[in-house]
């Protein structure tokens, strides 16, 4: 067997590292995975590299810890940080908070500009790369791209303004924080036709005409019923529904 694949066992924890850029300790996730060791420990090894980084199992050597057995090791080189994302073995899924966190801690500004835009507004990491990328939406390829470290942000100014917005409709709409509602605001806020301050006014005095839907189409509907309620003729509006095929 070659020295790469051998299984060692120690109780000195402190010759371990965690490897930079890795997702965060989750306490939580700790305590579940000692109460299954204390009930059945199955030793599965972590798996670190030749500097004792880390790769895989960063939770189960806490865990070890506060149990106080020794923890089993494998010695793999040549492991990047992309390859300890995509080992999901015995071992949760990478959130997309994880990888933002990831990316942060690794310095990139674009992930670093983003944990700051979530914390500000609370309005979840998805809706908060649609603010952002100046799309107004995410699907599969944005959320792949996110994932692979390539996030950018193209409006900064624009994503502020259009969550200061978003969160001010909560004063007169429960359900601002939906996804679909969410996504409907930034469709609509594109359309060149809408004003703000109108809508505000109307939201203002028709707020009960704002109700929760269950479609960003069916929203962009209530939106303009809501928009063009006591508008003079001339001046109401017709919003463009969103395209899934595009």
């Amino acid at each position: 067997m070659k020295d790469q694949a051998k299984i060692f066992e120690t109780k000195e924890y402190n010759k371990f590292k965690y490897l930079k850029g890795n997702r965060s300790i989750q306490e939580t996730w700790v305590r579940k995975l000692v109460d299954l060791i204390k009930e059945n420990d199955l030793e599965i090894p972590i798996i670190v590299n030749e500097k004792m980084e880390i790769q895989d199992g960063q939770h189960r050597l806490e865990a070890y810890k506060i149990v106080g057995l020794p923890v089993k090791y494998i010695v793999k080189d040549k492991f990047s940080l992309d390859d300890v994302r995509s080992l999901n073995s015995n071992t949760k899924r990478w959130t997309l908070t994880d990888y933002m966190m990831s990316y942060v801690k690794l310095g990139n500004r674009e992930y670093q500009l983003l944990e700051w835009f979530v914390k500000t507004y609370e309005l979840g990491i998805p809706m908060s790369i649609a603010m952002l990328n100046n799309k107004g939406f995410t699907d599969s390829r944005i959320f792949r791209e996110y994932k692979d470290g390539e996030f950018k942000i193209e409006d900064l100014e624009w994503g502020k303004t259009q969550a200061r917005r978003i969160i001010w409709t909560g004063e007169y709409f429960q359900y601002y924080k939906k996804r679909q509602f969410i996504c409907a605001m930034l469709s609509v806020f594109k359309n060149k036709t809408f004003k703000w301050e109108i809508f505000k006014k109307r939201l203002e005095g028709k707020s009960s005409k704002l109700r929760n839907q269950g479609s960003r189409n069916d929203f962009i509907v209530n939106i303009e019923r809501v928009y063009n309620h006591g508008t003079n003729p001339k001046n109401k509006i017709r919003l463009e529904l969103y395209d899934y095929k595009r």
